[in-house]
């Protein structure tokens, strides 16, 4: 495929996801969160907390917040990934106004419960979608960014101790910490929906066992599971006994089936089973 028709496409798969994302944050903040007064992370629960306090349109007070965290970012940051991330800003914050102002579109929910976890549910899906097109959504993560490159401090602890700052001025600027609780949960909400969104369900498993049938329990899935294993080398710390590990990637439908074999084979064996969250290759 030619160089320049291949970025063209990237490019252009790229703001399609900035385009849906933004339009499911505004979706979420419209519908669920702004009115019932539950304050996501970062700029977004900011600009709802100031919302409340000065009357301006939450969209305007997320752009105007974003300007001088975007600047501060230009020094440091990508200037490709900045564009992006301007564009999802802009877009994220007109459609937010568009609904309320111009739409006068109306909240679905006065329910806490239903407007925390579908508003953390479409920001969620939101943010992994700005994301996925390789831009943020501003704010919290541009100035993570930042720290980050000049402290020790890793991007997801600044982005946490800036979402519980944020939550924490909506605590005592609305005089409910119940409010402040279900911002947590939005976030916790969110956050999951972001990680599905970039890494995709754990549709496998990569299992690993210590056994002294290994050569017959490898057999055995081989004949059973239709799965390739790896025979990794190894040696116990305590005393220094050579030994090998078997490794297979398994359907996660395949588990119990994999534990059957395990102990029927080896009821000694130790098993390790953990979630793929990515898998690249033949087969996947």
């Amino acid at each position: 495929m030619n160089e320049k028709k291949y970025t063209f496409r990237t490019e252009l798969r790229d703001f399609l996801y900035i385009l849906s994302g933004s339009f499911f944050l505004a979706a979420g903040l419209v519908f669920f969160l702004i009115p019932n007064k539950i304050v996501t992370g970062g700029v977004a629960g900011l600009a709802i907390v100031l919302h409340y306090l000065i009357g301006f349109p939450t969209g305007m007070i997320m752009l105007v917040l974003n300007i001088p965290l975007i600047l501060i970012g230009w020094r440091y940051l990508g200037k490709l990934f900045l564009l992006k991330t301007v564009f999802a800003i802009i877009t994220a914050s007109f459609l937010t106004d568009l609904f309320i102002i111009n739409l006068h579109l109306q909240q679905l929910t006065s329910q806490l419960m239903l407007a925390t976890i579908y508003g953390g549910i479409a920001v969620g899906v939101g943010l992994g979608l700005i994301f996925k097109g390789n831009a943020s959504a501003g704010g919290g993560t541009v100035v993570a960014r930042v720290i980050s490159k000049k402290s020790h401090f890793k991007i997801g602890q600044i982005l946490f101790a800036l979402d519980v700052l944020v939550i924490l001025t909506a605590a005592i600027t609305f005089r409910n910490v119940e409010l402040a609780l279900w911002g947590f949960l939005t976030i916790f909400i969110a956050s999951q929906l972001v990680d599905l969104i970039l890494t995709g369900k754990p549709a496998a498993k990569v299992a690993v066992v210590e056994t002294n049938q290994i050569t017959l329990i490898s057999q055995r899935i081989y004949q059973d599971l239709g799965r390739t294993i790896t025979i990794i080398p190894a040696k116990a710390f305590s005393t220094g006994e050579s030994k090998e590990l078997l490794l297979v990637i398994i359907d996660s439908s395949q588990v119990n089936k994999l534990r059957d074999i395990v102990k029927f084979l080896d009821p000694q064996a130790t098993v390790i089973i953990s979630d793929a969250r990515e898998l690249l290759g033949n087969g996947f």
